[in-house]
């Protein structure tokens, strides 16, 4: 084609020859434009949601915003059970309060006091065990940069997803994992002092902590061996350490911890053994778009546990296992395009032996051996509240219907 010499002409013709045949190109700009309309609102929610998950997903206070603050928040869960062949159940399983105070830039203080199954009386019908109000955690915290902070008081041991973020909105069933229940124990504190911080994409975190009680380790694994800040038994301590590799899709990383729990090494009038206890695992909380994936490793190992049943006839493992997978998917935008809520189906698959090895001629309790399969939703209507239906099938033990109500303020 031959073009005017006009220079602007020329330009113009130029434009209209280049265009598609057949397309508008006013057309073209629009649907260009509804598409990037689409995506900016697609990322805006997407931004929206992330913050609200760094307000509300960590567990302690904030300790306020300005020097002389003071802060409160909390959570709170409560759940019904039906077990085949068993009482039907419903349980105000646990309300929580916040207090947190900050002295400076520096230095804060932050608690969270447990109440937990609605009362500190024992008149259930289903059960014999009173509920408790505890402490949770208590702690002083010095800030001397991003990279380093210091802790005195009563500390979560940093091992597992569960123990330090155990709010409803952190995990899609109902229940917590067996595996963060009777081998990490969640939720286990102690006192003792404590170190971290963050050192580009890695966080890690140490502690020294009171011991276990080990007196009161048993088949079923180690979580009656927590003393929780109540006059514990101090002549043996512990020592944690942890480290989490973060990025934008969550974080991947493990801990260990090693300490005697054998405290004064009697059991009323038994004699016991040191009990040198370690735990080992291996976490990962991966989070991309609509999906959601959590999953832990976690052994433990009490090489004192053939001593510990010849003196006690506890036929305690001297090695415990565990793992589990969790994964959801949120559906919520396929039914709202512009919801800002989230329905996740979710499955987690989980395998427990507490009396994974055996010391020689301990008997096996069989039902200290599970694989759990554990399917339902969770809909959080906002990121604060969390409506959760689920079914836990079991090999040793009654299966059992779910359905919980959480929120966390």
């Amino acid at each position: 084609m031959k073009y005017p010499s006009h220079p602007l002409l020329a330009a113009a013709l130029v434009a209209i020859s280049s265009c598609p045949r057949g397309q508008d190109p006013v057309q073209q700009r629009l649907d260009r434009l509804e598409q990037q309309n689409a995506e900016l609102r697609r990322q805006v929610l997407g931004l929206g949601e992330d913050l609200e998950r760094l307000r509300t997903e960590p567990s302690p206070a904030t300790g306020g915003g300005t020097t002389g603050a003071a802060s409160l928040g909390g959570y709170g869960e409560f759940v019904f059970t039906q077990r085949s062949g068993q009482t039907d159940v419903f349980d105000a399983l646990r309300t929580v309060l916040y207090v947190g105070y900050r002295f400076d830039e520096r230095w804060r203080f932050q608690s969270e006091i447990e109440v937990e199954h609605g009362s500190t009386t024992a008149n259930s019908g289903t059960s014999t065990s009173a509920g408790e109000v505890g402490v949770e955690f208590a702690w002083l915290e010095y800030r001397a940069c991003e990279a380093l902070w210091l802790r005195a008081g009563v500390q979560l041991a940093p091992l597992g997803l569960v123990n330090e973020n155990h709010e409803p909105i952190a995990f899609l069933p109902v229940a917590r994992s067996q595996t963060e229940t009777r081998i990490i124990p969640t939720t286990w504190r102690e006192p003792g002092v404590a170190a971290g911080g963050e050192l580009g994409v890695f966080e890690w975190q140490t502690a020294a902590l009171v011991g276990f009680d080990g007196e009161d380790f048993d088949a079923s694994g180690l979580r009656g061996g927590r003393q929780k800040g109540n006059r514990d038994a101090a002549d043996d301590f512990g020592f944690a350490a942890r480290l989490d590799w973060r990025h934008d899709h969550g974080l991947v990383g493990g801990a260990v911890w090693h300490g005697r729990s054998g405290q004064d090494n009697r059991a009323g009038s038994v004699r016991i053994p040191d009990l040198a206890t370690t735990i080992v695992e291996l976490h990962a909380d991966l989070r991309h778009e609509r999906w959601q994936l959590r999953a832990l490793w976690a052994n433990a190992f009490v090489p004192d546990a053939g001593r510990f049943a010849a003196a006690t006839g506890k036929a305690l493992g001297d090695q415990l296992s565990g793992v589990y997978v969790e994964l959801g998917y949120d559906i919520a935008p396929w039914l709202c395009r512009d919801t800002a809520s989230k329905l996740q189906p979710f499955v987690r698959a989980e395998y427990i032996d507490t009396q994974a090895q055996l010391p020689g001629g301990a008997v096996r309790d069989r039902r200290q051996r599970d694989e759990i399969l554990t399917f339902g939703v969770s809909w959080q209507p906002m990121p604060k509240i969390a409506i959760k239906v689920d079914y836990e099938s079991w090999d040793h033990d009654p299966d059992r219907l779910n359905v919980g109500f959480g929120y966390v303020f």
